[in-house]
């Protein structure tokens, strides 16, 4: 079974992207806009958008705290792709939900359930960090203040 990078790159591969290898020489790095660090996602979820054509997203839950990533096609850079993060600020209630679940010492019942129901409510909480991205403004960076984007790049 792959991982989710490895879906990532597999699905990249069939639309023509190759992927750089570090012994490939030097790679251009990036530099995002906010605190980056290796934490591994506790769960992980890759979807295509079935609003925004040929949109994707990536689902994590990173240190009990919920990220999209929002991968939108692009017609110009090397590329061809703008990648956002989109995290839930904190004037908003559902960002504690997670700490709150990830501390939860439930019944039996629901231990053996908890991992899908940490899938559920990802779910759920992607579905209005979505909404509330594309109700901003790309160009301007500018959304309503229940999220955060960070560019990560474009």
């Amino acid at each position: 079974m792959m991982n989710i990078h490895e879906q990532f790159e597999e699905f990249l591969a069939k639309l023509g992207v190759e992927m750089e290898r570090p012994e490939d020489g030097q790679r251009e790095r990036v530099e995002p806009t906010y605190d980056a660090d290796d934490a591994r996602p506790e769960v992980s979820i890759f979807q295509a958008s079935r609003d925004h054509y040929g949109v994707f997203y990536r689902l994590d839950v990173v240190e009990q705290r919920p990220e999209l990533r929002v991968i939108v096609p692009a017609e110009r850079g090397k590329t061809k792709m703008h990648i956002y993060l989109v995290r839930l600020s904190e004037h908003m209630p559902l960002s504690a939900t997670f700490v709150d679940m990830a501390v939860y010492e439930g019944s039996e019942t629901f231990e053996r359930g908890r991992e899908a129901a940490w899938q559920h409510l990802l779910y759920a909480t992607a579905e209005i960090m979505k909404q509330l991205f594309w109700a901003g403004d790309l160009e301007y960076m500018t959304f309503p203040e229940e999220i955060e984007v960070y560019p990560l790049l474009r």
